[in-house]
């Protein structure tokens, strides 16, 4: 459970502490969808497509807790950061975070951290990464139209 803390929460709150400080606005109105983005996908397939280890008997998904305040809203916030300060155009930056999220989802799979089950894989994880940040795309480009986010 430690790496999962230090891997999931620590690492990820620290990076977003130094981009806080770089573009508050960016994080407060980004991590909240991260988190919320977070809890939604994971209660819907945890168990039943999907666990992350250590399991516990009284709560299966305890172990995916600080991924889903630490690592899942850095990814929201790293996205919209870079959406944002437009480094990268936007089809390219949502392959881009596709394709890195789920090398790295691949990576906790293949250490086993995270057991995949009933069909599920590493091309249907695919799928959701790209949906969720097509939908984070979707919500700047709210945010920018009502000056929001500029």
């Amino acid at each position: 459970m430690w790496i999962n803390i230090v891997v999931g929460l620590v690492i990820p709150w620290l990076t977003i502490g130094y981009l806080f400080i770089k573009n508050p606005v960016v994080i407060i109105l980004m991590y909240p969808l991260g988190v919320a983005t977070a809890f939604v996908g994971s209660d819907w397939g945890f168990g039943l497509f999907w666990e992350v280890t250590p399991t516990y008997e009284q709560n299966h998904s305890l172990p995916a807790f600080p991924f889903k305040i630490g690592y899942f809203p850095l990814l929201a916030v790293l996205f919209g950061y870079i959406k944002a300060k437009e480094i990268i155009n936007t089809p390219l930056l949502i392959i881009l975070f596709t394709i890195i999220t789920a090398f790295m989802e691949l990576v906790g799979v293949w250490a086993g951290k995270i057991i995949y089950s009933h069909g599920w894989n590493i091309f249907w994880t695919l799928w959701i990464y790209l949906l969720g940040f097509m939908g984070t795309t979707f919500y700047i480009k709210i945010l920018k139209k009502y000056k929001i986010l500029e």
